[in-house]
C-alpha cells in the first residue's frame, strides 16, 4: 500500500490547506468517536476503505464503530439504530438504498448528530458532507477506452448498477457524454440490474449476445458485473473479440486483465476514497475548516462534496496494483 498511501498524503494536503493553520496551532484535540455504516463488505473495495480509517483513528484520537448491513436495508436501519444509542459523534453512511435510506439521514439530524454520505447520495435531505469518487469520469474513461479499442465503430452493451443508486447514473452519463459523438457506435443494450447483482448481469450478457451476435464490447458499471460477462464469454471462446471494461479494479477483474481475458478496469482509489472520508468527518465534527471540490444539488438542499480521483487499469500498467493484490505477481513475472 506504499504508493496509495504517498498519493494519499498529497490528497489529504489538498484537503487541509483551509485548516491547518488552525489546526497547528490548537490544543490537542479532545477524543471522538464516529460510527460508519456500511450497505455491504462483500465488495474489495469497501475493506480497503475500512482499512484506511483503521490505520488513521489512533494518530486522529478516533474511535470507530463500524456496522456492515450486509446489504439488508432492515440491518441498516438497526445499526443506525444502535450507533445513535451509543451517542456517537458522528456517522458516515455508504447506502443499502439511497431513497430508503433518507429516514436515516433525517433520524440522525433529529439527534444532533452530524452525518456524512461515502460513495452513494442519499437523495434529497441535509448531509454535512458526501464524498465520491469521479464517477462520471469513470464513464469518460471506460467509454473513451472502448471508443479507441473499436477504432470508433461497433456494437456494444452497458450493463447498469441499481436504478436507485446514483453512482450508476453517473458513469453511465459519462459513458453517454462520449458515445453520443460516435456516429458508428451502437449502443443495442443498456439494462439496469437491482442491487449491482452479477447474477443478473449474466442473464443479461446470454440474452443480448443471442440476439446480437456481432457484439465487440461490454462496458459495466462495476468489476462483478463485467467478470460475470467475461464468465460468458469465456464459455463461448469469445475474450479475444469483444472488449471488456468495468469499475472499481477488484482482484478478480485485476487478475483477469493479467491473465489476458478482460481488458480494463478503472480504479476508483479505495484507501483513498475511505481516507479522505474519514479525515473530512474528523474536521467536521472538530468544527475545523475543509475544503470540498464542489457543491451539488440533493432535492431541496446544497450539499458539500468532495471527488476523489480515479484511474484506468489495462495490461500495460497492471502493474500498479501489485501490491494491493500480490496475487498478481505470480501471472505478470512468471
Amino acid at each position: 500500500m506504499k504508493h496509495i498511501r504517498l498519493l494519499y498524503c498529497l490528497i489529504i494536503m489538498t484537503i487541509l490547506l483551509s485548516a491547518c493553520d488552525r489546526e497547528m496551532s490548537s490544543p490537542v484535540p479532545t477524543k471522538i468517536t464516529i460510527g460508519v455504516s456500511m450497505a455491504s463488505m462483500k465488495e474489495d473495495v469497501f475493506h480497503f476503505m475500512k482499512e484506511a480509517m483503521y490505520d488513521n483513528k489512533e494518530s486522529n484520537k478516533t474511535e470507530i464503530i463500524w456496522k456492515d448491513a450486509k446489504k439488508d436495508q432492515d440491518k441498516q436501519n438497526k445499526d443506525v439504530d444502535e450507533l445513535i444509542r451509543k451517542k456517537v459523534d458522528g456517522i458516515i453512511i455508504n447506502p443499502v438504498n439511497s431513497q430508503k435510506s433518507a429516514s436515516l439521514v433525517k433520524k440522525i439530524k433529529q439527534a444532533n448528530i452530524p452525518v456524512i454520505a461515502l460513495d452513494r447520495l442519499i437523495y434529497n435531505v441535509k448531509l454535512d458532507a458526501y464524498i465520491e469518487a469521479n464517477n462520471f469520469e469513470v464513464g469518460i474513461l471506460q467509454a473513451n477506452y472502448l471508443v479507441e479499442q473499436l477504432k470508433h465503430k461497433g456494437k456494444i452493451m452497458i450493463l447498469k448498477g441499481d436504478k436507485n443508486n446514483n453512482t450508476a447514473y453517473e458513469i453511465t452519463q459519462g459513458n453517454k457524454e462520449i458515445f453520443k459523438k460516435e456516429a458508428n457506435i451502437t449502443i443495442v443494450a443498456e439494462t439496469w440490474h437491482k442491487g449491482w447483482s452479477p447474477e443478473l448481469a449474466e442473464k443479461t450478457v446470454r440474452s443480448i449476445l443471442n440476439k446480437h451476435p456481432d457484439i465487440k464490447g461490454i462496458i459495466a458499471n462495476n468489476s462483478n458485473m463485467i467478470m460475470a460477462a467475461v464468465k460468458v464469454l469465456k464459455e463461448k471462446n469469445l475474450t479475444d473479440k469483444i472488449i471488456t471494461i468495468g469499475a472499481d479494479a477488484n482482484k478478480e477483474a485485476c487478475l483477469a486483465i493479467a491473465r489476458g481475458e478482460h481488458d480494463a478496469d478503472v480504479d476508483k482509489m479505495p484507501y483513498i476514497q475511505g481516507l479522505t472520508a474519514f479525515k473530512i468527518t474528523t474536521l467536521i465534527l472538530r468544527g475545523r475548516p475543509w475544503l470540498f471540490d464542489t457543491k451539488i444539488k440533493n432535492g431541496d438542499y446544497i450539499i458539500a462534496t468532495k471527488i476523489t480521483p480515479v484511474d484506468l487499469i489495462d495490461k500495460y500498467n497492471i502493474v500498479n496494483l501489485e501490491e494491493r493484490w500480490p496475487e498478481l505477481k505470480k501471472i505478470i513475472y512468471k
